[in-house]
C-alpha cells in the first residue's frame, strides 16, 4: 500500500514539473521572439544611422581634402566675400558635386585642367620709354597665372543663364574644358599682345 502510494507522488510530482517546464519554456520563447521584434523594428534605424554616419564621415573627408588643395582654396578665398569663408566653401563644394553629376568624373581633375587652360604664362605691364609708353611682356608665377584664369572664369561665370552660383561656376568650368569659354578668348588675346610687344620684353642675360 505504502509502494502505490509513493507512485502516485512520484507521478504527480513528475507531471508537475513537466508542466512547469513547458510553462517556463513558453514564456522563455515569447520573451525572445518579443525582443526579436524589437531588435527587427530597431535595426532598420540603426542600419540608416549608421549609412548616414558613413556619409557625413565621407563628405567631411572630401571637404577636408578640398580645403588642402592649394587649387581649391585658392579658388575659395577668391570667391570669398566679407570674411564669409565658410559660404565661399560650400559654393565651391556643391559646383564641383554639379560636375560629378554632369560628367560623372572627378571635379578636381575638370577644375584642374580647367584654370591651367586658362591660365596666361605673360602679363602686359606699362613702362614709359621716352616720351612714350609701351607694354612690356613678364612672365607670371603660378600663383599669379592661376589667380588670373580664376577671375576670367568668375567673370564668364557671371554672365551665364543659370540661376545658381554653383550652376553658372560648373557651367563655365566645363566650358572652358570645351573650348568654349570667354576667359580662352582673353588668354589668346593677351598673348598675341604680349607677342606684338616681344621687343619691349626685359630680358636678363646673366646666366650665373
Amino acid at each position: 500500500m505504502a509502494a502505490l502510494l509513493w507512485n502516485n507522488v512520484r507521478i504527480l510530482t513528475r507531471s508537475a514539473a513537466q508542466e512547469t517546464f513547458t510553462q517556463q519554456a513558453a514564456l522563455s520563447s515569447r520573451f525572445f521572439s518579443s525582443q526579436a521584434c524589437r531588435l527587427s523594428e530597431v535595426s532598420p534605424i540603426e542600419a540608416a544611422t549608421t549609412e548616414l554616419a558613413a556619409g557625413e564621415t565621407d563628405q567631411a573627408a572630401e571637404q577636408e581634402f578640398t580645403r588642402q588643395n592649394p587649387i581649391v582654396s585658392q579658388l575659395v578665398n577668391t570667391i570669398m566675400r566679407d570674411g564669409k569663408k565658410a559660404r565661399a566653401q560650400r559654393l565651391v563644394s556643391d559646383a564641383l558635386a554639379d560636375i560629378r553629376v554632369k560628367t560623372n568624373t572627378d571635379p578636381l581633375l575638370v577644375l584642374t585642367e580647367a584654370i591651367e587652360s586658362a591660365s596666361p604664362m605673360l602679363k602686359l605691364t606699362s613702362a614709359k620709354k621716352g616720351s612714350k609708353v609701351v607694354h612690356v611682356p613678364t612672365a607670371l608665377r603660378e600663383r599669379q597665372r592661376r589667380r588670373k584664369a580664376i577671375v576670367w572664369i568668375l567673370e564668364g561665370a557671371a554672365k551665364r543663364p543659370e540661376k545658381t552660383f554653383e550652376a553658372r561656376l560648373s557651367g563655365e568650368l566645363l566650358s572652358v574644358i570645351n573650348g568654349a569659354s570667354s576667359a580662352l578668348t582673353k588668354k589668346n588675346s593677351l598673348h598675341k599682345m604680349a607677342l606684338a610687344n616681344r621687343a619691349n620684353a626685359q630680358v636678363s642675360y646673366n646666366m650665373r
